[in-house]
């Protein structure tokens, strides 16, 4: 059945939140393994508990970790105030936080750079003030509805910058919320993978031309092995190592959303945010239908996330 435009659409915006949140719970199994540990232990491809040992452990098969957490809390601010509110954000950033951290299940998920500046939040710190300057992903992993919300690219990149200035205020994080944002709104418009790569390294480069130039290389490798990618551009929590990988993951793969995905779950690391990014970029290209059944029947909260979606796409800024 052809979809009309605005079903399509719909669909687009299902499948990007969706899609972090399934790259997020199969991704977490792998968290902290290098890429050989992971071949050894057997390629993942369908949701299971995290070893014991790794951060996810605790988690039940089909959960996601903080990156779709923190995901939906966005999407809520934006929703509940037509648009981005620093302050909003900011605020619910910071009770999400307080709330993970005295959950067992889920306070080892809390990455350091977030927890941190969670605690300047609630200390009092203004929002402009509390931000890490640690660059790592948090920001960009989350960031996804942003570029679902707005159409315009620069707002999308000036709420981007905002989004991100809470928790993560360093130039290299920044760069890497700003990157997965205006992917996002590419790929929505379903432009090819060297016009994303493109839109994404021209505004990333503004913050951050290291991380820039290593989303451009991303690209021009994607015929490399993933074994020689892992170890030529690297795999860490660090935005400069997370972002460039998923971009690979999406480049390699740009037709075939699943294996993109699975990609980013094996690729070692900080897999849960690297597919989570992929996930997020697969779904915005291709929409709901480019996931398997098993993952989408598999995800908790499903019903919730696709509410979200929907109610950004009621709401979305088209001028």
């Amino acid at each position: 059945m052809v979809l009309k435009p605005l079903d399509k659409l719909k669909s687009k915006y299902m499948g990007c939140m969706l899609g972090a949140a399934i790259g997020d719970a199969l991704g977490k199994q792998n968290e902290g393994l290098d890429r050989k540990e992971i071949l050894e232990n057997g390629y993942v491809t369908d949701y299971n508990k995290a070893r014991a040992g790794l951060p996810g452990e605790k988690l039940r098969a089909g959960q996601y970790t903080d990156d779709t957490e923190q995901m939906i809390v966005l999407a809520q601010s934006l929703i509940e105030c037509n648009g981005f509110d620093a302050v909003d954000f900011a605020g619910r950033i910071a009770k999400w936080g307080a709330d993970a951290q005295k959950d067992p299940l889920r306070k080892s998920l809390v990455g350091p750079s977030s927890a941190a500046a969670i605690a300047r939040l609630n200390s009092g710190k203004s929002w402009k003030e509390s931000g890490s300057d640690i660059p790592s992903c948090g920001s960009a992993m989350r960031v996804a509805p942003i570029g679902l919300f707005y159409k315009d690219l620069e707002e999308i990149e000036s709420n981007a910058v905002l989004s991100s200035i809470p928790t993560h205020n360093s130039k290299g994080a920044i760069a890497g919320a700003v990157a997965v944002a205006v992917a996002v709104r590419s790929a929505l418009c379903e432009k090819d993978c060297i016009a994303i790569i493109k839109d994404v390294t021209s505004r990333a480069s503004k913050y951050d031309t290291d991380l820039a130039k290593k989303i451009r290389l991303s690209y021009e490798i994607r015929e490399k092995e993933p074994e020689a990618v892992s170890a030529e551009m690297g795999t860490s929590y660090l935005v400069y190592d997370t972002i460039p990988c998923a971009f690979y993951c999406l480049s390699r793969h740009f037709e075939s959303p699943e294996k993109a995905i699975l990609e980013g779950v094996n690729a070692g690391g900080d897999t849960d945010s690297i597919a989570c990014i992929t996930g997020a970029l697969c779904g915005a290209l291709h929409g709901i239908d480019a996931f398997p059944e098993k993952w989408l029947k598999g995800l908790e909260n499903r019903e919730m996330i696709e509410h979200l979606a929907s109610a950004i796409f009621e709401k979305r800024r088209i001028l």
